[in-house]
């Protein structure tokens, strides 16, 4: 989001900024369908999750090649996919999808949960900064880092081999395991850079 700071904050009714609403639409169903549990509501509640995380990064190619970027755009796709991937995260954690990582990670899946709950309250946190500190002066949101775009792409597949139970049929699933790690370890690493690229959202 390499926006002027004097843009204004209007939300457009435009392609990329509807796929970003149909993505939050899909949370309340991905949430249900997951909660349920039954076989077909799984293979569904993957379906759509898969769909999200595909829209996530049409949307966004979408608002560049189209010229329709924008600084309230930005920001609801940011708020979106926390909302998204925190719901679902939640949920999968009541409903016990983690199990088969016992024993490949300590208290799983808390610490994995911890930090990604922890990025996103951070972001939403310097969105609704940005927002109030931006009514009495002009201020330019940071854009994503690149190291924040490829955590994105940890997260999204970890979600979706949990919730579709892809890997090994028997036994600990060390491929989600491994997803878990790789988010923790980028999600980490994309905590910092954007505190340093965009830290000043909450000290100014």
């Amino acid at each position: 989001m390499d926006n002027p700071t004097e843009e204004t904050l209007s939300w457009s009714f435009n392609t990329p900024n509807i796929l970003t609403l149909a993505r939050l639409a899909l949370t309340a169903p991905i949430v249900w369908l997951v909660w349920q549990g039954g076989p077909a509501e799984v293979l569904l509640a993957g379906i759509l999750l898969c769909i999200a995380w595909v829209s996530d990064g049409l949307d966004g190619f979408l608002a560049r090649r189209r010229g329709e970027s924008s600084i309230a755009g930005g920001l609801f796709d940011l708020v979106t996919d926390q909302i998204l991937i925190n719901s679902t995260l939640i949920t999968l954690i009541a409903g016990g999808y983690w199990s088969r990582t016992a024993g490949l990670m300590p208290f799983t899946p808390y610490p994995y949960a911890a930090i990604v709950m922890a990025a996103g309250l951070t972001v939403i946190a310097g969105v609704l900064s940005f927002l109030w500190k931006r009514r009495s002066r002009p201020m330019e949101f940071p854009s994503p880092t690149r190291i924040a775009k490829i955590s994105f792409s940890f997260q999204m597949p970890t979600l979706v081999v949990a919730v579709l139970g892809i890997g090994p049929s028997t036994g600990p699933n060390w491929l989600l395991a491994a997803l878990m790690y790789l988010a923790i370890i980028t999600l980490a690493m994309s905590f910092y850079s954007y505190l340093r690229k965009g830290g000043y959202v909450f000290t100014d």
